[in-house]
């Protein structure tokens, strides 16, 4: 358990301190020269800036504002639609590999074509369809789904919208890892003693497959980030990364990181914890 956390708390403290190297970059170039001295300099004083962090400021139009607690607004808002895009995109993928996996094996292939298609499709296509279809709706039933120009802070269109695609590649490493628990030997074991197929997968395939699911769903978080990322100019939401992107400070883009960062790196933390747990305790039954 000791070195659990302290190879947690390691990989925590160097990505810190890789979002301060990179939040430091634009002090490495003077015009179209390298300098490294002045790469020092404006990473020791971010770190300077960063311990004084209450004095941080960002101007929006000819006011000036104190950056805390303000930020706390942008954040909060981006990672609800992050968060939850995830949670709901996990939910989806499971739901369709439970199908998948009943289903009879011609249309499987099917359920796996579509898979396949839809997540061949650019991000960008996506949200572009979406608000096609939002425009469209409106135009022949008067009834606006979503306000695609709104500079306000909506829900569960940005959610429905950034769920799609991380629920087909939740779709397609689920249905991958639960059919390799299913040619397991235990698996025929538990057919032979009467056990249903559904309990089986649900309580047993399941439990096991949790943690390989994890370290694929990594690359799933970041990729559902950097959709964010085009969802908040596409949709003009009013978050985090929309205001990064704003105020293109050293100072603000490291703070913003950090605090995007941290929440994310917990969460991930906490479900790998539960993950091994729950491949531990199934291995003892």
């Amino acid at each position: 358990m000791g070195k659990k956390v302290t190879h947690i708390g390691l990989k925590f403290i160097g990505a810190f301190l890789g979002v301060l190297l990179l939040g430091a970059i634009p002090g490495l170039f003077d015009g179209m020269n390298l300098t490294f001295s002045g790469y020092v300099n404006r990473l020791f004083t971010t770190i300077d800036k960063l311990i004084h962090y209450e004095e941080l400021t960002f101007r929006s139009g000819d006011e000036i504002y104190q950056l805390f607690p303000t930020i706390f607004e942008y954040l909060t808002y981006s990672l609800v639609i992050l968060f939850g895009a995830l949670a709901l995109s996990f939910l989806v993928g499971f739901l369709l590999t439970y199908i998948t996996l009943h289903l009879p094996a011609p249309l499987q292939k099917v359920f796996r074509r579509i898979a396949f298609i839809v997540e061949s499709l650019p991000d960008v296509c996506i949200l572009a369809m979406v608000q096609i279809a939002v425009i469209w709706i409106y135009k022949k039933t008067n009834i606006l789904v979503m306000d695609v120009a709104a500079f306000d802070r909506i829900y569960t269109m940005p959610i429905l919208v950034l769920s799609v695609l991380p629920t087909f590649l939740f779709y397609r490493i689920m249905l991958l890892v639960f059919e390799e628990e299913l040619a397991r030997p235990y698996v025929t074991l538990a057919r032979t003693k009467g056990i249903e197929s559904s309990v089986i997968l649900l309580f047993h395939v399941f439990r096991n497959a949790i943690l390989s699911i994890y370290f694929h769903s990594k690359s799933i978080v970041w990729f559902a980030l950097s959709n964010l990322f085009i969802m908040e100019f596409v949709f003009n939401l009013n978050g985090l990364i929309r205001f990064i992107y704003e105020h293109p400070t050293p100072e603000i883009f490291t703070v913003s990181a950090l605090l995007l960062f941290i929440p994310i790196f917990i969460v991930l933390s906490i479900y790998q914890g539960l993950a091994e747990r729950a491949s531990k305790e199934e291995a003892l039954l």
